[in-house]
């Protein structure tokens, strides 16, 4: 079978390599190639990099939708077209390419979660279960007719970069097991129940910040969703301090209060605490708690989170 992948980031590249393995991969189409770091050097994303290694047509255009980059796409006359995670939406003409339209998959449990951070959101809201879902592709965001859904539990203390890399695995299995069935017309769909769905928006390095004033597990649920990207982070006296390695306290403290307890800070929150196993002041390499309060014993003399963070706008709607 001949396909047209369309994918981007790491969480595309299992379903690259999976598909490649089964299928006639006749052109891999991401999204070009853009400045990274302070130098601003001009990085490939990682799905072109595996669509070089694996000697993959690729196609970067700054736009797909235009009627060029579509005829060039076309002119591979694909009879299946995949779509993980490209990135942007894709236009009628290019859901035309071939029948019944583009299979698109997306790592939650849709109409739950749609958007930009759906394994982020899940965790924010301490879910217990999410998973992939198969889906047609259609004009509105990730609202297309449901073809197959594949669900896990979420681990207690299971981290977005843990989840991640566990759906992107199963995305590939399921989009190689249900492909022939798509492209043959076999596959039932089902409508979304829209009044279920929810909305998450990109993330933002200021979704870092975190407010002492919420619940510890509310503030250990967004340390969860937030590794390794942005990360959550804590003002201690004039130290910026990121929080590298967190778990739920076992002790009640005032909001932004500090204690060294065995071999963990513990920090205060709206109701309980965090346990700190390690931390990263602003400049500097992470280091153990202890080794922290050894090295900045004054500012365990004083509130941690103060001032406060500006409000944010909500990850999910």
């Amino acid at each position: 079978m001949r396909i047209v992948f369309f994918g981007t980031p790491d969480f595309a590249v299992p379903s690259l390599r999976r598909l490649t393995e089964r299928f006639d991969v006749a052109l891999v189409v991401t999204r070009p190639d853009r400045p990274v770091g302070r130098g601003g050097r001009l990085t490939p994303p990682p799905v072109a990099g595996v669509a070089r290694d694996l000697d993959l047509d690729l196609f970067q255009p700054p736009n797909p939708n235009k009627l060029e980059a579509v005829e060039a796409i076309a002119s591979y006359e694909p009879q299946a077209v995949v779509c993980v995670a490209y990135g942007r939406l894709l236009g009628t003409l290019l859901r035309r390419l071939a029948p019944p339209g583009i299979l698109n998959a997306h790592p939650s449990l849709l109409p739950a979660y749609r958007g930009a951070s759906p394994i982020q959101g899940a965790l924010l809201e301490g879910a217990r279960e999410t998973g992939v879902t198969l889906i047609r592709l259609v004009r509105a965001l990730d609202a297309g007719p449901i073809v197959a859904v594949e669900r896990v539990r979420i681990d207690p203390d299971e981290t977005a970069a843990d989840l991640h890399a566990r759906l992107a695995d199963l995305t590939a299995d399921l989009l190689t097991g249900l492909l022939p069935g798509w492209a043959a017309g076999e596959l039932s769909e089902e409508p979304q129940d829209e009044s279920k769905a929810s909305l998450t928006r990109p993330l933002e390095r200021k979704d870092a910040d975190l407010d002492l004033r919420q619940p510890a597990l509310e503030l250990y649920n967004r340390w969860r969703a937030f590794q390794p990207w942005p990360g959550v982070r804590v003002r201690a006296g004039d130290t910026i301090c990121g929080l590298t390695d967190v778990r739920p306290g076992s002790r009640q403290l005032e909001p932004g209060q500090v204690r060294l307890f065995e071999d963990a800070l513990l920090l205060g929150c709206g109701d309980g605490s965090l346990s700190i196993r390690t931390l990263q002041p602003a400049g500097r390499k992470r280091m153990a708690a202890a080794a922290f309060a050894r090295g900045y014993h004054r500012v365990l003399q004083v509130p941690w989170g103060h001032p406060y963070p500006d409000a944010r706008p909500p990850l999910i709607e």
